[in-house]
C-alpha cells in the first residue's frame, strides 16, 4: 500500500515539475517579449524625437531664411523724368535710402545723404549738348539699383557769358558772371531750395556778382546767368560747406580781451602775445575738445602791444588774426 502511494506521488511530482517548467518557460518567454517591446517602444520615441528635433532646426533656418529675404530683398524704385532743361530723379526704398549718386558722362559725381528716408525727389539741371546721366540708389541694407538716361539739349552761345566761383576768407561763396553783352539776370539755388534770382544795378551792365553763405557739409549749386539775347550758361558745382573760426579782439581800460568760437569745438588755439606764446590744446589742463567758446585776456604794457592768434577748429578750418595796440592810447 505504501509502494503505491509512493509511485502515485512520483507521478504526480513528475507532472507538477513538468507543469513548473512549462510555466517558468512561459513567464520567462512572456518577460522577454515584454522588454523586446519597451525597447522597440524606447527606439521608436527617441526616433521621434530625434525627427521632430531635426525637422524644427530645419523649419527654423527656413523661416531664418525666409525673414532674412523679406529684410533684404525689399523694393527700390528708381525713375528719370525729363521736364524742360531738368531731369526728376525719383527714388523709393521699402528699406530705406541711404544715398543716391548721381553723375554727368563719368565726371563730377554728386552723393546725397537720404538719411533713411523712403521717399527722395531732385530736379538736376541738363547740361547742354550731348550727355548721359547715370544715377545709384542704394538702400540701407546696401542693396542697390542703378538706371541711365541720354538726354540732348541744343548748345547756345554761352560762351558769351562767363561765370567764375570763389570762396571768400569769411567762408561766404561770391559768384561773378560776366557778358558780352547786358546780363538780364543771375541766379543761383542750392539743392533743391528756392531759386534765388539777382538782377543787374544798373540797365545794360554786362557784369553782375552775388554772394551766399556755403551751406555745412556735401551740397551743390546750381548756377544760371542769362544776358540780353537769351543766350544762357548754367554750371552746377558741389560744395562741402565748412566753417571757419571767428576771432573778435578788443581793448577794455588796461587789458586786451579776445573770444575764439567755432560750432564744431577746437583743436588748437595758439595765442602770441607781447612775444610770449600761449597754448590751448591737449597739453592744456583745461583743455575740452568740444567747448565751442572761449575767452582771455591780457594786461596790456605800456607802448605797442601785439597779438597774434591762430585757431584751428575740429573740422580742420583754420583763421588768424594779428593786431597791434598802444597803451596809454
Amino acid at each position: 500500500m505504501n509502494q503505491i502511494l509512493l509511485t502515485d506521488d512520483s507521478n504526480n511530482n513528475k507532472k507538477r515539475n513538468n507543469n513548473n517548467r512549462y510555466n517558468n518557460n512561459r513567464n520567462v518567454n512572456k518577460s522577454n517579449s515584454n522588454d523586446i517591446k519597451k525597447i522597440i517602444i524606447f527606439f521608436a520615441v527617441v526616433i521621434i524625437v530625434f525627427g521632430i528635433a531635426i525637422g524644427g532646426v530645419y523649419g527654423y533656418k527656413i523661416y531664418k531664411n525666409n525673414k532674412e529675404q523679406e529684410t533684404t530683398n525689399k523694393r527700390l524704385v528708381l525713375e528719370l523724368e525729363e521736364v524742360e532743361n531738368e531731369v526728376r530723379i525719383v527714388a523709393e526704398s521699402e528699406a530705406g535710402i541711404d544715398r543716391i549718386i548721381y553723375t554727368w558722362n563719368g565726371e563730377d559725381t554728386t552723393e546725397t545723404p537720404g538719411n533713411g528716408g523712403q521717399n527722395y525727389e531732385k530736379l538736376v539741371q541738363i547740361p547742354e549738348g550731348e550727355s548721359t546721366l547715370n544715377v545709384k540708389l542704394i538702400d540701407v541694407n546696401g542693396q542697390e539699383t542703378e538706371k541711365n538716361m541720354n538726354f540732348s539739349r541744343p548748345q547756345q552761345n554761352s560762351d558769351k557769358i562767363v561765370i567764375d566761383t570763389s570762396v571768400e576768407n569769411n567762408g561766404k561763396l561770391k559768384i561773378v558772371a560776366t557778358s558780352e553783352l547786358p546780363i538780364e539776370y543771375l541766379s543761383y539755388k542750392w539743392n533743391e531750395d528756392e531759386e534765388v534770382i539777382i538782377e543787374p544795378q544798373n540797365q545794360g551792365d554786362t557784369s553782375i556778382e552775388t554772394t551766399t553763405d556755403i551751406l555745412r557739409g556735401q551740397n551743390t549749386i546750381t548756377i544760371t546767368a542769362v544776358d540780353t539775347e537769351g543766350n544762357t550758361n548754367s554750371v552746377q558745382k558741389p560744395f562741402d560747406g565748412q566753417l571757419n573760426p571767428e576771432i573778435e579782439v578788443y581793448t577794455e581800460g588796461n587789458r586786451l580781451y579776445m573770444k575764439i568760437s567755432h560750432d564744431m569745438g577746437f583743436e588748437k588755439v595758439e595765442f602770441n602775445v607781447n612775444g610770449t606764446q600761449y597754448y590751448y590744446d591737449e597739453t592744456f589742463s583745461g583743455y575740452d575738445a568740444q567747448k565751442q567758446e572761449i575767452e582771455y585776456y591780457f594786461d596790456l604794457i605800456e607802448g605797442e602791444n601785439t597779438v597774434i592768434i591762430r585757431a584751428i577748429s575740429n573740422e580742420g578750418t583754420e583763421n588768424t588774426y594779428a593786431g597791434k595796440c598802444n597803451y596809454p592810447a
